[in-house]
């Protein structure tokens, strides 16, 4: 049977259009009409608080850091989101699993209160910190990391706003560095996948 050149050439143009996107995604962290910034211009140490106490990066230096951004009042993609880390993380070799700290990071201080944030994050595992800080170290922090975050006045709710932010996971490899940022949308294997082979090389390098 002879084969379509035309649908040839379409498959492969959707392949690379394909291939494009996922680049894109993993490559750059802020969403389309933002001003776009490569990951090596992004991240960096800081400090915020947990329930514990202060919390900085620089503690989990010697460890995978799967950090998140979010609010607790976010009905749908947070939660969403936080699950699919919870997966991602029970799918990891135990080796992997004892080198990995997800951080949950609340944009939202003004209503997330320390005691919530906690509960919040040990629901979806036991190495997960809820963290948040002032409105100004938030600004800083977002805006470190590339990060869309914006309150929307809700009058007509009880809520009286929410919170619009951008949605991906970033992770922070064993020195401290931004190595990664995958959407919402990655599946629990992918973001697993992610995190073991910045794991591995973590291991190449000692």
């Amino acid at each position: 049977m002879t084969k379509n050149p035309t649908k040839i050439v379409l498959l492969f143009g959707a392949l690379f259009l394909a291939t494009l996107m996922g680049s894109y995604i993993y490559n750059t962290t802020t969403p389309v009409g933002e001003n776009v910034k490569p990951l090596k211009d992004l991240g960096g140490p800081f400090e915020l608080n947990s329930i514990n106490g202060n919390v900085s990066l620089d503690q989990f230096k010697g460890n995978i850091v799967v950090l998140y951004f979010g609010f607790l009042n976010c009905a749908e993609v947070c939660p969403s989101s936080m699950g699919t880390l919870s997966a991602a993380f029970s799918r990891l070799s135990p080796a992997t699993y004892q080198h990995v700290q997800g951080l949950f990071v609340s944009v939202d201080p003004e209503r997330d209160d320390l005691v919530s944030l906690n509960k919040f994050a040990k629901y979806f595992d036991d190495r997960v910190i809820g963290l948040t800080g002032t409105n100004q170290q938030i600004e800083a922090l977002t805006k470190q990391y590339g990060v869309y975050f914006d309150i929307v006045d809700m009058e007509s709710s009880e809520l009286s706003y929410t919170v619009d932010h951008s949605s991906r996971f970033y992770i922070i490899d064993d020195t401290g560095k931004l190595v990664g940022a995958m959407s919402h949308n990655t599946t629990p294997v992918e973001l697993a996948a992610g995190i073991e082979r910045i794991y591995k090389k973590t291991i190449a390098k000692k």
